[in-house]
């Protein structure tokens, strides 16, 4: 699958596990990592939801047409679909609170 990120911060965490780790700490740099090579494995949107383990689930409010991966513990890879065999991530962050 085609992947676009919204930031080149996202774009080079993706391709450095260094560079995830500085940006956002070792265990979900690990997972932002492991989860982006997932989404380029894929061939296209629809078989993300056959992979359980990526916990995909579509987003509400104000994040409507967005999608989230679970990272770790609440942080999640936010993404948006911009075709079927193409996305773009958008951010990682924890939407839901302290």
């Amino acid at each position: 699958m085609d992947i676009g990120f919204s930031a080149k911060r996202l774009e080079r965490a993706s391709l450095d596990f260094a560079e995830s780790s500085r940006i956002f700490g070792v265990p979900i740099g690990r997972k932002y990592i492991q989860r982006v090579l997932v989404l380029r494995a894929a061939e296209n949107f629809s078989q993300l939801f056959g992979i359980q383990s990526l916990k995909l689930h579509s987003l509400k409010g104000n994040r409507a047409g967005q999608y989230a991966i679970t990272l770790t513990g609440n942080y999640r890879l936010i993404l948006e679909k911009a075709g079927e065999d193409k996305i773009l991530i958008v951010d990682v962050e924890d939407y839901h609170g302290d």
